[in-house]
């Protein structure tokens, strides 16, 4: 007996070290971006799956480092949009004016965010006032921030196409929906999901006096937006630039905003008829048109009109993991099921073949 329990002790030994036995699984666990950096901080968490200016956040007070940015895990990946509610549309007369004007204003806004990140740009101090306004961080955590995060307007049905595949391999639809949505491929639902027509209006008219084509009488419309992001500060630039107002659009910030994250902005926001316009994640806004809505009324019903940014999440650890092999059976910071980090998180955990419980 001894010589068999030797044996056996000598086999498991020998599996462990030639890496036949799987290594445990990544815990996920819910929370928000300050939260990520706090308990990383302590020590609560091996790492978190988060976005500007949270990453920079934990670099720049030492509690963390990057692990892999999602750039790393996904080139040059769509991240956040801004969508419109389907039923908004259909009630208002001239929605069509209002969103492409809307576009024209975030083109612009983009592209004034961009020239304003060259470090010798004269707008380069204003850019960091309004972020850190924004977003509630220092300068320096800003300053790190920025050079993550690629701002850009245009829309991209071939990568929401990936996201939609494989958001459906990790099984995060809920199956019963998507079989009444009546798409049969990931690019149907992206083709059908996407629209440029606002966009290709907006870069038509992009050197209009917006003046010339103030909507006339003014309107008002309903915007949300997830709180403390930077990905999405053209918004905040525009609408203290007063772009929209001189466009003839009054921003009215919709009840609940800003929102936690893009999962909360559909279930809370456009789901309940509570945002007309909003600015929120890949992800989620192709989850949630599917899992969240009442297919009998299609209440959950929205359509992407612009690209807000790409890159700009990433995976950050404390100082004792240097792989993704590291955080095998640790815990591990995420905002949610279906939002863009989730995703990412599971595409590094499946690319390093760790597997990850949910």
């Amino acid at each position: 007996m001894r010589r068999i329990i030797a044996i056996l002790s000598v086999l498991i030994v020998a599996a462990l070290i030639s890496g036949c036995v799987a290594p445990q699984a990544i815990q996920l666990t819910r929370m928000d971006g300050q939260d990520m950096v706090q308990r990383l901080g302590t020590g609560e968490i091996a790492g978190y799956i988060g976005w500007e200016p949270y990453n920079a956040e934990a670099v720049v007070k030492g509690d963390g480092r990057v692990l892999m940015s999602s750039g790393e895990i996904w080139a040059h990946h769509p991240c956040c949009i801004i969508a419109y509610d389907y039923n908004w549309h259909q009630q208002t007369d001239n929605a069509d004016e209002i969103l492409r004007r809307v576009a024209l204003v975030h083109l612009r806004s983009t592209e004034w965010v961009n020239a304003a990140k060259d470090p010798n740009s004269p707008n380069r101090a204003k850019l960091i006032q309004y972020s850190v306004d924004f977003t509630k961080r220092d300068p320096d955590v800003i300053e790190k921030a920025l050079e993550n995060i690629d701002f850009d307007y245009r829309t991209d049905v071939s990568g929401t196409t990936t996201y939609i595949q494989k958001l459906s391999e990790y099984e995060i639809f809920n199956q019963d929906n998507w079989d009444q949505s009546g798409f049969e491929t990931p690019s149907d639902y992206a083709s059908s999901l996407i629209t440029d027509e606002y966009v290709r209006w907006a870069t038509e008219h992009r050197d209009e006096p917006f003046a010339d084509i103030k909507l006339d009488p003014p309107v008002a419309i309903k915007i949300g937006y997830l709180i403390e992001d930077l990905h999405q500060v053209a918004f905040w630039v525009a609408w203290h630039e007063g772009w929209f107002e001189e466009v003839g659009i009054n921003v009215q910030i919709a009840e609940g905003a800003p929102f936690q994250n893009g999962a909360f902005e559909m279930t809370k926001g456009f789901k309940l008829n509570k945002v007309d316009v909003g600015y929120l994640g890949t992800a989620p806004a192709c989850v949630h048109r599917i899992n969240s809505n009442d297919f009998s009324t299609d209440d959950a019903r929205i359509k992407i009109i612009a690209g807000v940014n790409y890159n700009g999440s990433a995976i950050v650890v404390g100082k004792d993991v240097n792989t993704m092999k590291d955080l095998a059976g640790q815990t591990v910071g995420y905002p949610g099921p279906g939002t863009v980090q989730h995703f990412l998180f599971l595409k590094a955990a499946e690319e390093a073949g760790i597997k990850v419980a949910q």
